[in-house]
């Protein structure tokens, strides 16, 4: 099963009315900015870390976070560029979604991560799945 379909499993399986987040952002707001990220690898991140960052730390950090299988970053912070938005839980649930939907059927390049850099499209999945496994350590 690829990452992609690791993320729609883990996804189907939220109550929206059972779960609330327990972090800064509201679940609507969370939702968008994971969106975003998936949308932002296909179609470009607004703003990108210098590219002796992306080249030695970005890189690093996506290693480790790929080798153990779980990311860790600041969760109240967003991607540079991205447009902050506070939506319904199921408008943004709905567009994250729909983002992965469009990830997974994607036949163009992919975009570079603002942090890490270069990445196949195998490893943006990956980079995705970690991103909403992190993030919904917040809800509960």
């Amino acid at each position: 099963m690829s990452d992609i379909d690791l993320a729609f499993k883990r996804l189907e399986g939220l109550d929206l009315s059972a779960i609330e987040s327990r972090g800064d952002w509201g679940l609507g707001r969370m939702f968008s900015h994971l969106a975003q990220g998936v949308e932002f690898s296909m179609h470009g991140y607004p703003v990108q870390k210098p590219k002796l960052f992306q080249a030695t730390v970005g890189t690093l950090a996506f290693k480790v976070f790929s080798a153990k299988g779980k990311m860790s970053h600041g969760l109240n912070e967003p991607i540079p560029g991205e447009v902050v938005a506070e939506i319904s839980a199921s408008e943004g649930l709905g567009r994250l979604w729909s983002s992965l939907e469009t990830f997974r059927d994607f036949e163009g390049p992919m975009q570079p991560h603002f942090a890490y850099g270069g990445l196949s499209k195998t490893q943006f999945g990956k980079a995705h799945l970690l991103h909403i496994e992190n993030h919904l350590e917040e809800v509960g």
